[in-house]
């Protein structure tokens, strides 16, 4: 599926501990962009962004935030919910060829009681992404979420 306009939707960047397996959703608002690649037509551009009143806040009182800016191939790029997550709706970005992965926490407004709790905007969204970085013969494998 070919994207032809921009994905843009609310989301902060999540730290995560090796040590103690825990995600640790970072204090400040952003917004995620994933539009065609200007230099290649079948990859992605993903660009996360910290919100305007955030840029100029500063990390442990020493580092910026800077953005992230990601180059999707679909095939080597999967996306997956950490449903261990109870404290807010975390998902990951892992690529294949490196070995690294981005977690980021949806912040438009889901279910209050449950912070956890992907709503059907949520589930539509990822979604939507899964069938932009998967190649033609993968499909949303429920046994990876």
């Amino acid at each position: 599926m070919a994207l032809t306009k921009s994905i843009k939707f609310h989301a902060g960047k999540v730290k995560y501990d090796e040590e103690t397996n825990r995600c640790t959703p970072l204090p400040y608002k952003g917004v995620i962009s994933i539009k065609p690649s200007t230099e290649e037509p079948d990859f992605l551009d993903f660009i996360w962004t910290p919100k305007q009143q955030d840029q100029t806040q500063q990390i442990n009182g020493s580092q910026q935030i800077e953005k992230d800016e990601l180059l999707l191939i679909p095939g080597d790029v999967s996306i997956k919910i950490i449903k261990s997550c109870n404290t807010g709706r975390v998902f990951s970005f892992t690529f294949s060829s490196s070995g690294a992965k981005y977690l980021y926490w949806l912040q438009d407004i889901g279910d209050i009681d449950n912070l956890s709790k992907f709503t059907e905007k949520d589930n539509k969204l990822i979604q939507q992404i899964n069938t932009l970085i998967s190649t033609e013969n993968d499909g949303l494998d429920e046994d990876k979420q």
